[in-house]
Order: C-alpha cells, then sequence, then structure tokens
C-alpha cells in the first residue's frame, strides 16, 4: 500500500462544473431465466481498439446476492476486445489488475491494452504490441466497487487530496466544485459490500464467468479455452481463481458423471495461468525483501548492512513476521478454513500479522530508500506509467461510449481498506493454489520485471523453485535461456519446464508490460500458443526425448543462478504531477500551486511549476 502524505484541505481559487456521468444509451441489457434476477448487458465500443474490423463490447454482468450467497449485488464491469487476428480462431484471456482495488482499465489503456493514451487526454492510439492481436482479450474491473463496477450507486462528491468521497443529495442544487473537489455518482463505499477477500472474490469471478460465457452474444470464438492474466495483488486474485475455477471444473464433472448433469452450472475450458510481477506467498518471498534491496541487478543499495540485518530478524525472530503468519495460517484453518473473511478473529489475527510484515520486513525499503517500491530507478513520486486514463474515463462522452452509469474509480480505497487491513489477504495467501493448479497440468507463465521491488523477481523465483509439482526437479535443474525479444535485442531471461515458465524481464519495473512492450508481448503469445518462452520454435506440451528433454519434458538449458547478471540503473526521471494522483506523483510545491490556482495544467497534468 502507498505511504501517504499529510495535506491539509485548503480553498481552490479555480472553479470547474464536473456534472454527473450522462445517462446510459444504446445498452442491451438480458434477462436471464432463473430465480434471482440475473441479468447481462453489453455494448459495443468504438474507443481505443480502432483497428479495421476488429470489434469491442463493454457491459455488466448483474448478479444479485441470492446467487453469490453475499450480502450485496454484484454489478461487474467488462470490456471485452476481440482478437485482430482470426476472433472466431482465438481463445480468450481474463485480465486483472492488482492493488487490491486497481480497476483492470488501466492496464487497456498502457499495459499491453489495445491503445495509449495521447498527450491530450482525449485521443488514443493503437498499441502494436497489444496482447489482443491474436487473442480475445476480456478485462474485469474487479472486486465490486473498482473501475466502473458497483454495488449499489450514490451521489456525492470525491476529494482528491484526501481520497474522501462523501455522499450527498444534490436535490438541492451541486455544491461549489473544482480541480480536486468533485461530484459524481460512484459505488457505496461500503466496506461490508464487497468480498472479503482474494478467497470469495474468486467466487464472484467464477459466478460472473458462468454468466458471461453462457450468454454473451457476442462471444463468437471456436475456441472456448480460458485463461487468466494478472498483475500485482493480482498473484493472489489469479491463483485462488484459477484454481477454484479448476475445483468447481471437478465436481461439475463429477456430478455429469453421476447424474448426466450439473446444478453447479458448466466447465470452464481453462488453458494459461499468467502471472506479472504478481505476489503469491508472501512467506516464500519475504526474506527477498532485504534482498532486493541491497543485492539487486542494479548496484542500487536502498539501506545498510545493519539495517538489512535487522529485517531479516524482523522476519525470523520470536512473535516476528513469520511467526505471526503461522499463528494467523493456524487460525484460520479451524475458524475460516473456507476463507470466507467473516471471522472477526481470524482476521485480526491476519490483519495483524499483515501490518507488521509489511511494516517491519517488506516496508523499510519504503522508509529509508528513498525510491519508488514499483521501480528503484525512480523516485517515491513514481511518474510512470502515466495516470491519464483516471482523465480519460471520468470524461462524460467516453463514460457514454461505454455506456456506465457511474465515475471512474481507478484505485478503489474500500477495497484496499478490506483486503489489506480488516482480512490481511495477503498473510491469507500461500504457493498452494500455484501447486494445485500445476499439478493439474495447466500451463504457467510468470514474468517479473527485474527493477521492481514490491513483487521483486527473486521472491518470486524462490516461489517457483519451492513449488512441489510433478515436474519439480526438472524445473528446478533447468538453467536460464535467453529471451530473444526480436533479431536485435535480448529480453530478459527464462527458466522453463514443460509448460511452467518464469522469466526475469531487463530493465523493467512492477507494471512491466508499460516498461517493455516487445518483450512481454512475445512471452505472453508464446505461452498462449504452448511454445517455448525463448524462442517461441518449440511446442512444449509435445513429450520428446534428446537434448533440452528430460524424461520427455522439454525444459531450458543454461546457468542455474542469473542474479550475477547485471544491469545498468538508468537516470531518475523528471516528475510527472497528475491531479488525479496528487499524493503520489506531485510535489509539495506542485500540491500548494494546485491548491492556490496557480498551476498550470494540460489535460490532468501539472505542467508549472516543474517539480
Amino acid at each position: 500500500m502507498w505511504p501517504t502524505k499529510s495535506i491539509s484541505l485548503l480553498p481552490l481559487c479555480i472553479s470547474l462544473a464536473f456534472a454527473l456521468p450522462p445517462e446510459p444509451k444504446g445498452v442491451t441489457t438480458i434477462p436471464l431465466n432463473d430465480t434471482h434476477g440475473t441479468s447481462l448487458s453489453f455494448k459495443e465500443t468504438h474507443i481505443c481498439e480502432t483497428t479495421p474490423g476488429t470489434k469491442a463490447y463493454a457491459g455488466y454482468v448483474n448478479l444479485p446476492s441470492t446467487l453469490t450467497g453475499e450480502n450485496f449485488n454484484i454489478s461487474t464491469f467488462y470490456w471485452f476486445f476481440q482478437a485482430r487476428k482470426s476472433p472466431e480462431n482465438a481463445s480468450t484471456a481474463i485480465y486483472l489488475a492488482g492493488g487490491p482495488g486497481e480497476s483492470s482499465l488501466l492496464a487497456v489503456m498502457g499495459e499491453g491494452g489495445p491503445c495509449l493514451i495521447s498527450d491530450d487526454y482525449n485521443t488514443t492510439t493503437l498499441n502494436p504490441w497489444s496482447w489482443n492481436n491474436e487473442v480475445n482479450m476480456l478485462y474485469i474491473d474487479q472486486p465490486v466497487q473498482t473501475g466502473f463496477s458497483y454495488d449499489t450507486l450514490i451521489n456525492g462528491t470525491y476529494d482528491l487530496l484526501q481520497s474522501v468521497y462523501t455522499p450527498m443529495d444534490f436535490s438541492d442544487g451541486f455544491p461549489d466544485t473544482n480541480l480536486t473537489y468533485r461530484t459524481g455518482t460512484f459505488p457505496s463505499q461500503n466496506t461490508s459490500s464487497i468480498t472479503q477477500g482474494s478467497g470469495r472474490g474468486a467466487h464472484a469471478l467464477w459466478h460472473f464467468m458462468q454468466v458471461w460465457t453462457a450468454h454473451f452474444p457476442k462471444k463468437t470464438p471456436k475456441n472456448d479455452k480460458i485463461s487468466i492474466w494478472a498483475n500485482s495483488w493480482g498473484g493472489f486474485y489469479s491463483t485462488f481463481s484459477f484454481s477454484y475455477f479448476a475445483r468447481q471444473n471437478e465436481l461439475i464433472r463429477q456430478q455429469e458423471r453421476d447424474n448426466g448433469t450439473s446444478s453447479l452450472g458448466h466447465v470452464l475450458d481453462l488453458d494459461v495461468l499468467g502471472i506479472t510481477n504478481g505476489c503469491v506467498d508472501p512467506m516464500l518471498e519475504a526474506l527477498y525483501y532485504p534482498e532486493a534491496a541491497i543485492h539487486n541487478p542494479y548496484g542500487f543499495k536502498a539501506y545498510s548492512d545493519a539495517t538489512y540485518e535487522e529485517v531479516i530478524q524482523n522476519f525470523t525472530k520470536p512473535n516476528g513476521c513469520r511467526d505471526l503468519a503461522d499463528q494467523c495460517h493456524e487460525i484460520a484453518a479451524v475458524g475460516d478454513p473456507n476463507y470466507d473473511g467473516n471471522n472477526q478473529t481470524v482476521n485480526e489475527v491476519c490483519s495483524g500479522a499483515f501490518e507488521f510484515c509489511f511494516g517491519y520486513v517488506q516496508g523499510t525499503y519504503v522508509n529509508l530508500a528513498n525510491r519508488s517500491s514499483f521501480d528503484m530507478s525512480a523516485p517515491v513520486l513514481d511518474p510512470f506509467p502515466d495516470y491519464k486514463a483516471a482523465e480519460f474515463f471520468n470524461q462524460a462522452w467516453v463514460q457514454s461510449e461505454l455506456g456506465v452509469p457511474l465515475n471512474f474509480t481507478a484505485e478503489s480505497s474500500v477495497a484496499g481498506i478490506v483486503y489489506l487491513t480488516v482480512v490481511g489477504d495477503a498473510v491469507r495467501s500461500n504457493i498452494s493454489n500455484l501447486e494445485y493448479i500445476l499439478n493439474q497440468g495447466y500451463k504457467v507463465a510468470m514474468v517479473f520485471g527485474d527493477r521492481d521491488y514490491r513483487c521483486n523477481w527473486m521472491g518470486a523465483e524462490n516461489v517457483t523453485l519451492t513449488a512441489d509439482w510433478q515436474h519439480a526437479d526438472t524445473f528446478t535443474e533447468a538453467g536460464y535461456a535467453n529471451i530473444v525479444t526480436n533479431a536485435s535485442y535480448v529480453g530478459g531471461l527464462v527458466r522453463q519446464a514443460g509448460s511452467f515458465s518464469f522469466s526475469r524481464v531487463f530493465q523493467a519495473g512492477h507494471k512491466v508490460m508499460s516498461f517493455q512492450p516487445e518483450t512481454v508481448y512475445r512471452i505472453f503469445q508464446r505461452a498462449m500458443s504452448g511454445s517455448d518462452v525463448a524462442t517461441g520454435t518449440v511446442t512444449v506440451g509435445t513429450p520428446k526425448h534428446g537434448p533440452g528433454y528430460r524424461s520427455g519434458v522439454y525444459h531450458t538449458t543454461g546457468p542455474l543462478d542469473v542474479r550475477n547478471v547485471t544491469e545498468v540503473m538508468p537516470p531518475l526521471p523528471a516528475l510527472d504531477c497528475d491531479i488525479w494522483d496528487p499524493v503520489h506523483r506531485c510535489s509539495d510545491q506542485q500540491i500548494e500551486a494546485i491548491m492556490d490556482g496557480t498551476a498550470v495544467l494540460v489535460g490532468a497534468k501539472v505542467v508549472e511549476p516543474a517539480s
């Protein structure tokens, strides 16, 4: 979670009219013939993806509480992009952003999505390395109250400086607004009206996919395979969701064998799990935070050797991070074995463990490094990737094009509160879901930029080497091979055995797709097509014998350890102050100028003062 500045709200001199979202028009709604009142809506869109002949659709799957078992309704927003090439033969990949509570639409506009937002904040250009070149992409805003997804709608105001929503009845008129104090329509902001952790979130996503795959009329692929790709906190989301989907498939197939039909639903034909700079098992990753802080490939030392030893002690000492996490796991196994997130005692123990581990193991870097946790080459006020999507999606014409009834929430504070401080979601997660997925024979690709600290590549490497699965020996004994991005560039290093790959991508931070779009596109496409990540020339699922194979299983060859492969740290970038995220992107001087009305803006970017 981001550290915050203390900012006092002063009256702003700039007045800005900010109307409520326009009423959605041109939306088709399909009621389902069930007893719950479930429905699906869609609208063809003509923004972002403008490739001739390629169609895109935005809409909602509306899940009543009686269907999901939650005590709130869930209206989940999606944006579906057909593949630019042969969409009818392409498989479909779900994309989940992290956060917790980050909208997946940020990825649509700059992290492997179909388009990039121009400097005018109002137009877009096509992304040549879009993941929908050959794969149908389904971007989903989850958990509920993220992005354009909602439980119930409220009118109110939003204070960008304080990240505070205030419900308000506008029947007597609108209050005065300005650059950082705006009116709008938002989700309820009720912390009880959101799935209580990644476990419950997986259930909600499964219900979404049951409806969408069966009833979305514009889904034309002959290929029914479904993959899940996720970033950051999505490492937790995706492993919970993919494993839950797979277990539900087992139950459905068993019912069909026993009864000829299943009352649960239909099988989702799962294919690839992809994780980009995502955390998976914090206890296996914890000791690699001090490693990344002082033994990273860029020669950057975030703190002293003495602090390094102290951080390790904070993990290993009695009642330290490891012990607190073990206590969480033990009490959860008894009090909340299905991870419903509704046992207050369990939640308090697990959130307490997360607070200690974040504060005294992972968070030491945050306090001392004076660098971004998401890119060690960047300042704390990290300018990249940009934040243009927040302004773009809060324009009335864009909301009208998408057919949404509310304003855009780029990062849900409600999700952050619940997942971080209520249920301790990170500490509740471990390697078992990943091991289950591997042992079921699914393809798994883990892709990590090597300038990230928050979910760093060394911790992820340890997860992959620890995983207990049928080809674990082949994987751990496989060496690293070069990732051939193109004829003139090696984009990173990969260890692979069968369909399980771990990639270290050079010169890339947390949003690895934004930093190295071509390299990550090659990895994505090769993983999705069942090819080797190193070259894309070997079909890895076919048993063979000979060099590069062990017991019929493909594996890479090369050095077992690549920590000695170093890179040159780039110079610090300039600030990119955006009024939609001033606390994390703007200097004190820029914030002061925003508040007193002297700031000069282009779109939502403060260009004067420059720093």
